[in-house]
């Protein structure tokens, strides 16, 4: 490579949106590596080559990907971008949710006027439930019913924990290969049937019975999720 033809690292810098202190580091650490050190004065120039992987990892870094998954997908397709960008959009969602479950508790508590109220009676917090994939589970009821999961317990988290909304459904997966299972049935109360019940039924589950009026209990409807869990959905 001709040494005319590189940059040194503040041009480099300007030209691809990193900061001068982010590529020493990016040196450092392996991720993206000078094209010339000069040994005397340690200056680092970079070629014109480099110029779209920097900009990649500028533009990756901007919206918050980790610095492992960045080293990932340098150099690979756009194909490979996008599905890490896919991931990481996911894992965004599900921040969202979660801090949307924090500012419900917080408004709570406000309203309330404690910071953290006591739970005065026993009553059920979990259920477990067996399927055949845990991350695909997570995908159909976060979608469905626009929950948080919580991937370090591998449950589904309704509310803040130590408020009244608090609640798990864990995903405990089985061996596909051992004989099949009864499906658990549980019930969740919703603020809409009918919506909750097409999102389901949109998001991969299987109608059992559609949303129906009864004289004596709520608007009710069931949908089977992918693993054959039956859900009632009832108006709350």
């Amino acid at each position: 490579m001709n040494g005319d033809d590189l940059l040194n690292i503040g041009a480099f810098a300007a030209a691809t949106g990193l900061t001068i202190p982010a590529l020493r580091h990016y040196d450092e650490i392996g991720l993206l590596k000078p094209a010339q050190v000069d040994p005397g004065t340690g200056y680092r120039r970079y070629g014109q080559d480099q110029l779209d992987d920097a900009r990649l990892i500028c533009g990756l870094r901007a919206v918050g990907v980790p610095i492992d998954e960045v080293r990932a997908v340098v150099g690979r397709s756009p194909g490979q971008v996008r599905s890490a960008l896919d991931v990481h959009r996911e894992r965004l969602v599900a921040q969202v949710r979660e801090v949307s479950q924090r500012i419900a508790a917080v408004d709570e508590f406000i309203e309330k006027g404690t910071p953290m109220p006591t739970l005065q009676t026993i009553r059920p917090v979990q259920i477990r439930i067996r399927v055949a994939d845990v991350q695909a589970a997570a995908g159909f009821y976060t979608t469905a019913f626009d929950v948080v999961f919580n991937e370090s317990i591998s449950s589904l988290q309704f509310g803040t924990y130590r408020t009244d909304r608090f609640f798990l459904i864990t995903l405990e997966e089985h061996d596909g290969a051992a004989s099949r299972h009864e499906g658990t049935r549980f019930g969740l109360l919703v603020d809409d049937v009918d919506t909750a019940h097409a999102r389901a039924v949109n998001a991969g589950g299987v109608e059992v019975h559609p949303p129906t009026d009864f004289a004596w209990k709520p608007r009710t409807s069931c949908v089977r999720d992918p693993d054959g869990n039956d859900i009632d959905l009832s108006q709350a």
